[in-house]
C-alpha cells in the first residue's frame, strides 16, 4: 500500500445576511458562487472543493437526533483541499475570486464568518476501509510529518 500524501483543508463556516431566506442563499451560492468559484480552484490545483448547507430542516434533524453536542447554527461550510499553500495564495490573488467575494457580500456575514485549516486523515472511503495496513494499524504519515506545515510566505490577498 502506498504511503498517504498530506492533505490540508481550508474550512470556512458561513452565516447567511439578515433578510435573505434559506432558498436565496443556497440558490445563489450553489448555482452561481459555487460553480463559478470551482473554475478558479481547477484552474489553481485545488484538490476538492465542496460545499455543505446546514439548513433549519438539517438543524431540526440533529436537534431530533438528540445529539450531545451543541448544533454549529451557520448556514453554510466550504471545504477546500490542497497539498501546497501556494495554490490556495493563487487563488486567492485571482481577480475573478476576488469579484466573486464582493459579489457575495449581500448574502454571506463576513463578520461571523470562522475558518480552520487543518490536514485529512481518511480511513473509510467509498464505503470501504482505507489507509490501515495489514496489521490493523494506522498508515498516516507520522504526527512530526504532518504538523510540519510551517508558515505561509505571505499573507492572502484580501478579497472582500
Amino acid at each position: 500500500m502506498a504511503k498517504p500524501e498530506r492533505v490540508l483543508r481550508l474550512a470556512g463556516s458561513y452565516r447567511r445576511r439578515q433578510g435573505i431566506s434559506e432558498e436565496e442563499f443556497h440558490d445563489y451560492l450553489s448555482h452561481r458562487h459555487g460553480v463559478e468559484c470551482a473554475k478558479i480552484h481547477e484552474k489553481y490545483g485545488i484538490l476538492k472543493y465542496q460545499m455543505a448547507f446546514n439548513t433549519t430542516s438539517t438543524r431540526a434533524l440533529a436537534d431530533s437526533m438528540k445529539l450531545p453536542y451543541p448544533v454549529s447554527t451557520h448556514d453554510l461550510e466550504i471545504e477546500y483541499y490542497f497539498r501546497d499553500v501556494a495554490s490556495l495564495l493563487a487563488v486567492s490573488a485571482d481577480a475573478g475570486f476576488r469579484a466573486l467575494h464582493v459579489e457575495c457580500e449581500p448574502y454571506v456575514d463576513l463578520a461571523a464568518t470562522t475558518v480552520t485549516l487543518t490536514w485529512i486523515e481518511v480511513y473509510l472511503e467509498d464505503g470501504r476501509l482505507v489507509n490501515v495496513d495489514q496489521e490493523g494499524r494506522s498508515a498516516q504519515l507520522s504526527f512530526g510529518e504532518l504538523a510540519d506545515v510551517g508558515v505561509a510566505e505571505g499573507p492572502v490577498a484580501k478579497y472582500y
